[in-house]
């Protein structure tokens, strides 16, 4: 453990080492939904997304959630990394940041209404996240809070506080209570090791969660991408599941999970060796062939 504590930033200081996940977030919200399935408030991955009205009008409406999961909803016309090099920007329209809208507005957008989906092709963005979120919210209704203390309280065992963050509306007051869910994910650092360490006895266990880790693996796409940089596992990685990235080039036999965020913050599961593997960043600014890919590389 390597910990250069000199500039950390106030909102960290005065929340007792409390720090955002970024996109990291993504996967936590996979993780808090394959809960949601194994607790039956969802019957599995493969179900059509036909039962929510938030929905109409988009080219989401009728597909099926593991397409949403694995960013793989023919949506690339209209955002993604894909064709716009954001993963929150709407047509690189300005204002329009999804992470800063409730879903059900972001769906209302005239961009996004009377839309059909283009051919399924892996295209990285935070709208499919939120609505994955929003739509596990919806399908738990009054429990989505006792589900929470359930994935994190009871089954990982956090030691600290952790919360998810929610929309904020930026253009009216009408806030819709129960449609502001956003990816953004705050916990201390020893409780993202925690969550690592739960993560790694589920897959081992073949618990269910362990089993629903298991299925988006085993449904895993290419991202078919012409080129990787060694900046970070989500650049430096062939595949990607349900929100998790794998299949990390150089060690694409091993089974390893990872979770990146914004920043440089990994969370890094390699279910073969059994290692966890934890960086928490303000920037990329850091050789992570060297802190984190030579290490995996270790037996």
């Amino acid at each position: 453990i390597k910990i250069d504590q000199e500039n950390l930033p106030n909102y960290i200081k005065i929340n007792n080492g409390i720090m955002p996940s970024h996109s990291v977030g993504k996967s936590l919200v996979s993780y808090v939904l394959g809960h949601a399935i194994c607790e039956g408030y969802i019957d599995n991955i493969n179900i059509t997304l036909d039962d929510w009205s938030v929905l109409d009008g988009t080219l989401y409406k009728g597909q099926k959630l593991i397409d949403i999961l694995n960013m793989n909803a023919g949506d690339q016309k209209f955002i993604g990394e894909r064709k716009f090099n954001s993963d929150n920007k709407i047509q690189d329209v300005r204002f329009l940041n999804v992470n800063t809208f409730p879903i059900k507005d972001a769906m209302e957008l005239k961009i996004l209404q009377k839309t059909k989906k283009s051919g399924p092709v892996y295209n990285y963005n935070a709208l499919a996240t939120n609505l994955l979120m929003n739509y596990t919210i919806y399908k738990t209704g009054d429990d989505w809070e006792k589900l929470l203390h359930k994935v994190f309280n009871e089954h990982v065992r956090i030691k600290d506080s952790v919360w998810f963050h929610q929309t904020v509306k930026m253009h009216n007051k009408d806030i819709h209570p129960r449609e502001t869910g956003r990816y953004s994910f705050y916990a201390s650092r020893y409780d993202y090791l925690r969550i690592g360490k739960r993560i790694l006895d589920d897959w081992n266990n073949d618990t269910c969660v362990g089993k629903y880790l298991k299925t988006i693996y085993d449904q895993r796409i290419n991202k078919n991408r012409k080129g990787h940089n060694t900046q970070s596992a989500s650049q430096y990685s062939k595949k990607y599941g349900g929100q998790f990235h794998f299949d990390i080039i150089g060690l694409s036999k091993k089974k390893i999970l990872a979770m990146d965020g914004f920043g440089g913050q990994q969370l890094i599961v390699d279910f073969d060796s059994g290692r966890i593997i934890v960086v928490h960043s303000l920037d990329r600014h850091y050789n992570w062939k060297k802190i984190v890919h030579k290490k995996l590389k270790q037996k």
